[in-house]
């Protein structure tokens, strides 16, 4: 039930083992107060932060998230994003549409010898990394765990702290959950330490980023654009940052393609099947 309310789901979740949800549906812990018999919630995608995880951990209710299945996806949204801001597609597209010639106006750059700083660098940051390195670029990493050095030397990468990635990279691409630490962690120190030809690239959660920062490094020139994918409030209502001529906005759309929700279903139907299983088995 792709559409499912909140009153319905309150209404029914007593009645279920099991729950799968994508982002759209927050599972609330009014919502988990209600599901008396619910032992597994799984999370058809990456994130978890609509999912009220202190309150399932009291009451004994597992969590689990399919990220492998959506990391394909995003990465390629990422890197579509970077050659559209590298390109100017957006003007390109949308200037000729009004009937305009602008081709003077249209120089771009290669994504060829260009530094890629990637902050987080799990299932979706990773798969950049390999993208970027085909394009040619050299990925400097940033990430809170020890990387693999044989992955670090396939993609030709450079792990670095936070502050020397903001610093060297001419493209900034997030790749985070959104936690307590994450949170606005680009603000607006970060964005003063990067280039003034330098893009950011979010399609990690709009929380990670400072909106009122960015948006004031933007009309600033502390950075040459940004591509947004998720923002701080889904949708995003009136904000000011998403009408400026060198940002790139698309409505949440990392994870929206065919094969990746199908593979995200699949594996999180096999994740709840396999664990109710369990459950069951150790109570027999």
């Amino acid at each position: 039930m792709p559409e499912i309310s909140k009153e319905h789901l309150l209404n029914i979740i007593e009645y279920y083992d099991g729950l799968i949800a994508r982002d759209r549906t927050k599972i609330t812990g009014e919502i988990l107060d209600r599901a008396k018999k619910l032992k597994v919630i799984v999370r058809a995608g990456s994130g978890l932060d609509n999912i009220d995880l202190e309150k399932a951990s009291i009451l004994g209710i597992k969590v689990m998230n399919v990220p492998s299945e959506i990391a394909d996806s995003v990465a390629e949204l990422t890197i579509g994003l970077m050659i559209m801001l590298s390109r100017k597609l957006y003007k390109a597209v949308e200037s000729l549409k009004k009937g305009e010639w602008i081709k003077n106006q249209l120089i771009g750059r290669e994504l060829r010898d260009k530094k890629i700083g990637i902050i987080g660098v799990g299932n979706i940051g990773s798969k950049v990394a390999r993208l970027a390195y085909c394009f040619g670029m050299k990925p400097l990493l940033r990430d809170i765990i020890k990387l693999d050095e044989e992955f670090v030397r396939r993609v030709n990468g450079e792990v670095v702290t936070l502050d020397e990635l903001l610093k060297e990279s001419d493209y900034v691409t997030l790749h985070v959950p959104l936690t307590k630490s994450t949170q606005r962690m680009i603000s607006e120190r970060e964005l003063k330490l990067m280039k003034e030809t330098a893009f950011l690239i979010n399609t990690a959660r709009g929380k990670v980023v400072d909106h009122e920062a960015l948006y004031k490094a933007l009309v600033n020139g502390w950075i040459a654009g940004a591509a947004l994918d998720v923002y701080e409030v889904e949708p995003p209502a009136g904000l000011e940052l998403l009408r400026l001529e060198n940002v790139i906005c698309t409505p949440h759309i990392g994870a929206q393609t065919v094969e990746a929700r199908r593979r995200a279903s699949i594996k999180a139907i096999q994740l709840a099947v396999d664990y109710l299983q369990q459950v069951i088995c150790r109570e027999i």
